[in-house]
């Protein structure tokens, strides 16, 4: 009687099933370490992107406004307060909030008769503008909708549309943490904010009508802004044009 268990049959061994479960090990954990990798690869390049956007952003908000400095030099003052390698202050009418004159305001008025200065809030810069140049002031109160007081007399008279705007006081500067670490802080009319964490270089050229670098305010035409972000990050320069 035979038996299907007889011994020509062969079946698998110990051995060989150790074996193959061994390879399998291996294959699996290649495929784990693979994946790991390439996990590590795609959040690293997430990490880059998600850090190149935010260095566009933020250059884009500081060009934007440095482009804006040249409002002072309306009233014949220089476009920046202050401009240093790794900080620059200027004025700037950043929102466009502007005014009309509705009656000619003699000279000595401080109380401006106008076509809307409300929510226009008290000690904010303001120049006021006539046909010949301008002149600067300063709110002695609160806007109201057809009313600005000044806080110095007008030493000139103004005609009906004479133009009155409004000046922001803006500041880009670096700022050093405790770790170490450096951040891009803008800070408008003394209210400071981050544009940019983890700065590694923040750097601020200043050129005139020739092209050639100047410290020079009055005579600013043009700013060069490079910025690099982390050890071993993006770095971006941009060419601004001051608005004249």
């Amino acid at each position: 009687m035979s038996s299907g268990w007889g011994l020509n049959t062969r079946g698998v061994s110990l051995i060989e099933l150790l074996i193959a479960m061994a390879i399998s090990s291996v294959a699996i954990s290649a495929a784990i370490q693979a994946f790991a990798a390439y996990g590590l690869r795609l959040s690293s390049q997430h990490g880059s992107m998600i850090a190149n956007q935010e260095l566009r952003l933020g250059l884009d908000v500081l060009a934007s406004e440095l482009r804006l400095a040249g409002g002072g030099l309306l009233g014949g003052d220089a476009a920046f307060v202050k401009m240093e390698k790794d900080e620059v202050e200027f004025f700037a009418n950043l929102n466009g909030a502007s005014t009309v004159l509705t009656q000619v305001a003699e000279v000595g008025r401080q109380e401006l008769p106008v076509e809307d200065g409300a929510d226009w809030p008290k000690g904010k810069q303001v120049l006021l503008c006539s046909a010949a140049h301008c002149a600067w002031n300063r709110l002695a109160a609160d806007g109201r909708k057809s009313t600005l007081m000044l806080m110095a007399p007008t030493s000139e008279p103004y005609q009906v549309n004479s133009a009155v705007f409004v000046l922001n006081r803006v500041r880009y500067y670096v700022k050093r943490q405790d770790d170490g670490t450096q951040r891009l802080m803008r800070e408008v009319d003394g209210v400071a904010s981050t544009v940019l964490s983890d700065v590694r270089d923040f750097r601020l050229q200043y050129f005139d009508r020739s092209g050639g670098l100047i410290t020079v305010a009055r005579d600013v035409v043009r700013v060069r802004a490079t910025i690099q972000l982390g050890q071993a990050g993006s770095m971006l320069s941009r060419e601004i044009a001051i608005r004249m």
